[in-house]
């Protein structure tokens, strides 16, 4: 299951858990910086991260985010891995990411 978060101390950061009842399997948040969100939290094993990434991305789209750019300079290898980015830690397009398809 997936839960959406309001993080208490801090209103403006948006935070995604899953969680297996009690058991914590991951979390990502972030916050919207102008017209971008910015991930800078991201604690999973490998095969949560692109579950997580994906729901949170998801959301910003919905609500017209199309930008997101991801603070996390010690998991960029495996941000890149996945597919979410290329050479800079920045997506011009979220919309776009989403356009291709899944890659596995």
């Amino acid at each position: 299951m997936v839960e959406i978060l309001q993080n208490k101390e801090n209103l403006d950061k948006i935070e995604f858990c899953a969680r297996d009842g009690e058991e914590s399997l991951g979390r990502i948040a972030g916050f919207l910086e102008g017209d971008m969100f910015v991930i800078d939290e991201l604690e999973c094993e490998d095969y949560f991260t692109d579950g997580l990434v994906r729901a949170i991305l998801n959301l910003m789209t919905l609500h017209g985010i199309d930008r997101a750019r991801f603070d996390l300079p010690e998991q960029l290898g495996r941000l890149k891995n996945l597919g979410f980015i290329r050479t800079e830690p920045v997506m011009e397009s979220i919309a776009a990411f989403f356009d291709k398809g899944c890659k596995g």
